[in-house]
C-alpha cells in the first residue's frame, strides 16, 4: 500500500487542479443520477422485474457515474457540450456488455453482439427481439444510444473494440505472451475511450484519437490494478498482475500525457482533464485498500463515486 500511495503522491504534484476535479466530480453526481433515472431506469424496468431489476439498476448506475466523470471532463477539454443522458446510457452499456462477454455463459454471445453492433440499419421489420433478458436489455440500451449519438466515430471504434473484447479471452491462458497482453490492453482501453469520447467529439483528429488511445490504455491498466485480486482468483492474466507493468509506470504514463494533451487541446483546457485522470488513479488506490466497512458507505455523491458499479452479471467462480 505504501508504494501505491507514493505513486499517488508523485502524480499529485503536477495535478494543481486535483481538488477542483474532485469537487466537480462530486458536484455533477446528483445531476448524473437524475440523467440515469430519466434515460436508463425506464428501459431496465421495462425489461427486468423484481429484485433482479433493482440489482441491475444499482450496478449500471454505479458504473455509469464513474464513466460520466471522464466523459464530462473530456467534453470540457474539447470544448464540446455533453449530453448527460447519453453519457449515462453509454456507461450502462459498457457495464452490461463487459459482463455479458466476460461473465455470461452464452456460447453465441460473441456473434450476437457483433450482429447487434453491426454497420448499417436493420432489415425491414427490425431485428428480432432476443428471448434472453440480458440480451434484450443490452439491445434496448444500445438502440437508444444509436438513436441519440452524433457521428460515426464512436460506432466505428465500437466495432473494432468488440474484436478486442473477444480476443481478451486469451487472458485466461497463462501462456499468452506479454506482447499480446499489451495489445489487448491497448485495444480494449484505448478503443473504449474513443467510443465514449467520440460521443461528445465525433470529429476528433487522428492525433487526438491517438492521444485518447494512450489515455485509455492507462485507464485500462488502472482498472486491471483495481481488479487484481479478483482477476488472479479467476485466472485472468493482465500486465499488472503478471508483474509486466507496475502502478508507478502507469502513473508515469499519465503524467507523460499532459504535454500531448496540451498540444492537441491547449494547456489550460488539458489541465483539468489530466487532473481527472490522476483523480481516477487516487480513487482506485483508495478503493483497493480501503476497509470492508468503508466499502458499504454509498449514501453520498462521493460514496457513490468511490463505490463504483458492481457486476451486472456476477462471474461464475469455482467453489
Amino acid at each position: 500500500m505504501i508504494r501505491d500511495l507514493l505513486t499517488v503522491a508523485r502524480c499529485a504534484r503536477p495535478a494543481i487542479a486535483l481538488p477542483v476535479a474532485l469537487k466537480d466530480a462530486v458536484a455533477c453526481a446528483p445531476a448524473a443520477v437524475r440523467d440515469f433515472e430519466r434515460a436508463v431506469e425506464p428501459i431496465v424496468r421495462d425489461v427486468l422485474a423484481g429484485p433482479e431489476r433493482e440489482a441491475m439498476i444499482a450496478s449500471l448506475r454505479g458504473t455509469a457515474l464513474t464513466f460520466n466523470i471522464g466523459i464530462r471532463a473530456y467534453a470540457r477539454m474539447a470544448g464540446r457540450p455533453c449530453d448527460g443522458e447519453l453519457a449515462m446510457l453509454a456507461g450502462s452499456v459498457a457495464r452490461l456488455y463487459d459482463d455479458l462477454i466476460d461473465n455470461g455463459e452464452d456460447p453465441e454471445i460473441d456473434s450476437w453482439v457483433a450482429s447487434l453492433f453491426g454497420a448499417g440499419e436493420p432489415a425491414p421489420g427490425g431485428r428480432p427481439v432476443p428471448s434472453d433478458r440480458h440480451r434484450r436489455l443490452l439491445a434496448a440500451l444500445y438502440a437508444e444510444i444509436r438513436r441519440r449519438a452524433p457521428g460515426e466515430l464512436w460506432h466505428t471504434a465500437l466495432l473494432e473494440l468488440h474484436d478486442y473484447q473477444v480476443l481478451s479471452r486469451r487472458q485466461r491462458d497463462p501462456a499468452t505472451p506479454a506482447a499480446q497482453l499489451g495489445k489487448i490492453t491497448r485495444g480494449k482501453g484505448g478503443l473504449a475511450c474513443v467510443v465514449l469520447f467520440g460521443l461528445v467529439h465525433p470529429d476528433m483528429s487522428v492525433v487526438q484519437r491517438d492521444t485518447v488511445m494512450e489515455a485509455g490504455e492507462a485507464l485500462q491498466l488502472l482498472d486491471d490494478y483495481l481488479d487484481q485480486d479478483a482477476d488472479l482468483r479467476d485466472g485472468i492474466g493482465t500486465p499488472l498482475n503478471r508483474g509486466e507493468v507496475s502502478l508507478a509506470e502507469v502513473g508515469a504514463r499519465l503524467r507523460a500525457l499532459r504535454p500531448r494533451l496540451a498540444a492537441s487541446y491547449g494547456r489550460a483546457a488539458a489541465r483539468p482533464f489530466v487532473a481527472t485522470l490522476l483523480l481516477v488513479l487516487a480513487a482506485d488506490v483508495l478503493k483497493r485498500h480501503r476497509s470492508r466497512r468503508a466499502r458499504t458507505r454509498q449514501d453520498s455523491p462521493l460514496g457513490l463515486l468511490l463505490a463504483g458499479g458492481t457486476h451486472a452479471i456476477p462471474p461464475k467462480r469455482a467453489s
